[in-house]
């Protein structure tokens, strides 16, 4: 793809409503183990704030707490539960020093645009924290989250992961199940997420955890961030059938721009091969963008974060998508769906 972003798509890009599915604050990891942690995960693109957010025509950000161990046991002297509390009142913060509004709904979105500023939605990756209590979702959902990854970089109580940390991006090794797949406890959960009208992301979900999952539930599910594992054999991609069971609920899957250990995308074009078959096996409408700003441990050739989202705008148009499908990509379909699971737990039968 060339470099230079011509007209048509900067001017596309910038009428479109855009949302990124998946991403974290800067210093989720507090210092001192924050320097260590980003030594560990592989030469990390340097962390940047929420103000970048304005300049790269991103209207919309899911920010996520991380909620396993794997960062919760660096918060020395908090429990897991308060060490999400802590990164989700950092989020808070650093969205209102960037001028970007907090938002719960689609309505607070919409707004934000309509204001001129970037939003920001809460967000958990790995449900750690909840144990066996399904009533902390309702205080999650109460705290204002409205996206929460199941499991992260190591099995829980609610589900198993596909990649554990040691074959993501550390040495140490995590402890296993002896059974994959969605727990009791884990149905209890989507089961609630569905009520409160919290989005389910089965990002790292492995396959039991996430056919489960859909099986189970009863408003759209997402994949934030991943591929097609057509193309590429990765554990933290998925296979045709996944991507159909996601779509099936009226999902989303996003466009995930990671490379690193010689797996995942190398560049945009590839990224684009990904896009072209997602939407050949499940449709464009069920695609959307998950970039892991601040959360990845290295990312693919000619894109080094937010600000160069437009270069994916024209490298869709190029490949063959047209203006709506394109429009749909960037965050039409994330605000569908975002839509969709909050009228579904009011009981709308519009939605």
């Amino acid at each position: 793809m060339p470099q230079a972003i011509d007209a048509e798509a900067e001017r596309l890009h910038r009428r479109s409503f855009v949302v990124d599915l998946h991403t974290h604050g800067p210093g989720f990891v507090p210092q001192p183990f924050r320097t260590v942690w980003r030594g560990v995960t592989i030469r990390a693109p340097a962390e940047v704030g929420f103000d970048l957010l304005r300049r790269a025509g991103v209207d919309a950000a899911v920010a996520k707490a991380v909620g396993d161990p794997i960062v919760t046991r660096w918060h020395v002297g908090r429990s897991p539960w308060d060490a999400v509390e802590a990164q989700l009142a950092r989020i808070e913060r650093q969205a209102g020093d960037a001028g970007a509004l907090v938002a719960q709904s689609v309505e607070d979105l919409r707004r934000a645009r309509a204001r001129g500023v970037p939003a920001v939605v809460l967000g958990v990756e790995g449900a750690d924290a909840v144990g066996g209590d399904v009533d902390r979702i309702d205080a999650w959902h109460e705290r204002g989250v409205r996206v929460v990854v199941l499991v992260h970089l190591r099995d829980n109580a609610l589900g198993t992961t596909c990649l554990p940390w040691q074959q993501y991006a550390g040495r140490l090794p995590v402890r296993r199940h002896a059974s994959p797949g969605l727990s009791p406890i884990g149905a209890r959960v989507v089961e609630r997420m569905n009520r409160l009208g919290v989005v389910v992301d089965v990002a790292h979900a492995d396959r039991a955890t996430l056919l489960g999952v859909v099986d189970v539930a009863t408003a759209p599910v997402v994949s934030s961030h991943t591929g097609a594992r057509a193309l590429q054999d990765f554990a933290r991609y998925l296979a045709d059938d996944e991507l159909r069971a996601i779509a099936s609920t009226g999902g989303v899957i996003g466009l995930w721009p990671y490379r690193s250990r010689r797996f995942g995308v190398r560049s945009i074009s590839d990224l684009v091969a990904h896009a072209r078959h997602i939407a050949e096996t499940v449709g464009a409408d069920h695609l959307a963008v998950g970039t892991d700003m601040n959360g990845v441990p290295r990312v693919m050739a000619g894109f080094e974060g937010e600000a160069d989202l437009p270069k994916l705008t024209a490298a869709l148009l190029d490949g063959g998508f047209d203006d709506r499908e394109v429009e749909g990509i960037l965050g039409a379909n994330a605000l569908r769906v975002l839509g969709r699971v909050a009228a579904e737990a009011r009981g709308d039968p519009l939605s």
